[in-house]
């Protein structure tokens, strides 16, 4: 009897460790315990079970098709697949090939009842032991960014522990790099003054002493454009994005520059000059969307005290207009505006053929999530097709048995692979089809969401729907809004006057 040794980890750590030595020592013991001759050792170093990408493992299945290896043996099924359906897939072309899986530790790889359901047991177990370890993880870093602890590489010009590699996990906050902190924090306060470009900022930073820092490596624009991305300076400024949330968390670490600082940094990169941002106050929450008849100055809110109580309205604050202290009551705006708003809101129908322009856009515009799926799904459509060939040519007696056998475990070799190649480059993708589902649900109902929504997030779902604002006329339908790119393509925006240069198809993304 002759057998083939599969050993694998996941890890440089177990790589420079004993693990692929124990397997392989585990798995030889085996083999001389039951006479079996080992015909070769495959060591797959720093691969993962989830992955299609093991060349070794795949250089041992094809070495079972040719070698005719009684056996595949593993230390542990688990070393084999983390995948359910890859295991079984696999499993059942090794037995086309004649070669038994078997594990070291575990009864497996028989015929009888009990060792087929202790089988699939562990391969289902190992696949959503596999699935517990990446929720662990996402949860696990998760919380330790909720803690204000970054839980990944630090950015140039803070320390690192190191913890990985040794085994550990990271605890405290990342310390400043006492050599590179003091000169990044002198650029990024340098480019916020407006004082540089990139490309000087980058002269600078090698001029202070940064290139001699990073041993020789001299300072290029993409190096200054990730010091800059706004992630990065959430995390100089000493703050943390949770990407799982959402939300932003205040760090532990030393930061390098203050909150103004990052703002004055994001308002250059824009091309935008600084502007005061005003609070918005929760009894005028269209304050800063609704502009003057006039002027086109936005309305500011007031309060004033009767008989009755308190009153509110709407106002022109600019002296010389003429509407300049003619109030505008707030019921009576905020209603024509919840109006309004019903008025434009999207039809079913229109939403429907939203839906699907969007998804097909995506499809057409998107290979970047497809471009790897499709490629094998090519070459699998190929495969499937050179099988049937195969047996057509067996069934017309071109070729004899062996030579039928032959050709059928390759390509049927292949194809499993293929299959395998095209499930993990699937995992990724993004789920266009929901969110687009969600997209149209929130803007079904305009006039739900504006009153559902809190109040810090009223401004940008108004200037979500009117980029430019609006006015009471326009409001009254008067005169033409421009509305937000979704809402001029539909129809039910046309109030008065036709858009001049109707929109050709969906807006293309934009920088922000």
């Amino acid at each position: 009897m002759r057998a083939i040794i599969y050993t694998r980890v996941s890890s440089e750590e177990q790589i420079s460790g004993t693990s692929l030595d124990f397997q392989e020592k585990q798995c030889r013991d085996y083999c001389k315990q039951k006479g079996i001759e080992v015909l070769e050792v495959f060591r797959e170093e720093g691969a993962s079970a989830k992955t299609a990408t093991r060349a070794e493992f795949l250089r041992a299945v094809e070495h079972c098709r040719k070698n005719k290896a009684d056996y595949f043996i593993v230390s542990k099924v688990d070393r084999f697949s983390r995948s359910t359906e890859n295991h079984f897939a696999i499993r059942k072309i090794l037995l086309d090939y004649g070669t038994q899986l078997l594990s070291v530790t575990e009864p497996i790889g028989g015929n009888n009842p009990m060792e087929k359901l202790f089988e699939t047991m562990l391969a289902g177990f190992s696949d959503f032991d596999n699935a517990i370890r990446r929720q662990r993880s996402m949860d696990g870093m998760s919380e330790k960014v909720n803690q204000g602890i970054y839980p990944w590489k630090a950015p140039l010009g803070y320390g690192c522990a190191h913890t990985k590699k040794q085994g550990l996990k990271k605890m405290l906050p990342d310390p400043p790099d006492e050599a590179i902190f003091p000169i990044i924090q002198r650029g990024l306060k340098e480019f916020a003054k407006g004082n540089c470009t990139k490309t000087e900022l980058a002269k600078l930073l090698d001029t202070w002493g940064l290139a001699d820092k990073r041993n020789g490596k001299k300072t290029y624009v993409q190096l200054v454009d990730q010091i800059l991305s706004p992630r990065r300076l959430k995390f100089y400024a000493g703050v943390l994005e949770n990407p799982w949330t959402g939300l932003d968390v205040v760090a532990q670490h030393t930061p390098m520059i203050d909150e103004g600082t990052r703002n004055q940094i994001l308002y250059k990169l824009s091309g935008k000059k600084p502007r005061r941002v005003s609070i918005h106050n929760e009894n005028f929450p269209l304050r800063g969307t609704i502009f003057c008849d006039e002027c086109k100055t936005r309305l500011t809110g007031s309060t004033s005290r009767g008989n009755g109580g308190l009153y509110f309205y709407y106002h022109c604050k600019k002296k010389g207009c003429d509407k300049y202290g003619k109030a505008i009551r707030k019921k009576d705006l905020e209603e024509s505006f919840s109006k309004y708003l019903n008025k434009i809101t999207p039809t079913e129908k229109f939403l429907k053929v939203f839906k699907e322009t969007v998804i097909d856009y995506w499809d057409e515009q998107g290979r970047t999530f497809n471009e790897a799926a499709n490629s094998y799904e090519k070459q699998l459509a190929a495969l499937e097709s050179r099988r049937k060939r195969i047996f057509d040519m067996r069934e017309a007696g071109e070729y004899s048995q062996e030579e039928f056998t032959e050709r059928k475990q390759q390509v049927d070799a292949k194809i499993v692979t293929m299959k395998i190649s095209i499930s993990e480059a699937r995992i990724e993708q993004f789920d266009v089809e929901a969110a687009v589902s969600y997209a149209t649900q929130f803007i079904s109902d305009l006039h739900r969401q504006w009153n559902d929504l809190p109040v810090a997030t009223l401004p940008r779902f108004q200037k979500l729907v009117f980029p430019d604002g609006i006015t009471p006329k326009q409001l009254a339908g008067v005169q033409t809004v421009r509305l937000g790119c979704i809402f001029e393509l539909c129809g039910t925006a046309i109030i008065a006057d036709p858009i001049v240069v109707p929109p050709l198809g969906i807006e293309p993304r934009s920088k922000g």
